[in-house]
């Protein structure tokens, strides 16, 4: 009997120390210094892209020659996806690499990507040639 509450002292008493020690805190964002800081918008139409697929989740509008794919971060530096470039767009900001235009589901998501995001964004390229 004296063994058994030997154990139950020691795992309660493990289990105290564990409690009192804080965890670590995590730290999500990255550095941002070699990233292009661009202007970001968002677009919700339903419909076929410049490359010929349909909008989705995912995808977002830019110019094409600075990249397949956009790895997207805010300005403080918190990692909010991966969009692969399938779409243009039409206006001066997306065709000259100014603007990155992300594709989401409704309106209530488009503003809610702009409240997120205050309209600038960092991007790093990923080219898929190499």
């Amino acid at each position: 009997m004296l063994i058994v509450i030997t154990c139950v002292i020691c795992i309660l008493s493990v289990g105290a120390c564990r409690r009192e020690i804080p965890p670590e805190p995590v730290d999500n964002t990255v550095d941002t210094s070699n990233m292009e800081l661009m202007y970001t918008t968002a677009y919700c139409l339903h419909g076929i892209t410049a490359s010929g697929g349909q909008t989705r989740p995912g995808i977002a509008a830019c110019n094409t020659h600075l990249g397949d794919v956009a790895m997207i971060y805010t300005t403080g530096g918190v990692f909010l996806g991966a969009y692969e470039i399938t779409d243009t767009g039409a206006t001066d900001g997306l065709t000259s690499g100014r603007v990155i235009d992300v594709w989401r589901a409704n309106k209530t998501h488009a503003k809610g990507w702009m409240k997120l995001t205050d309209g600038r964004v960092y991007v790093q390229w990923i080219k898929g040639d190499g």
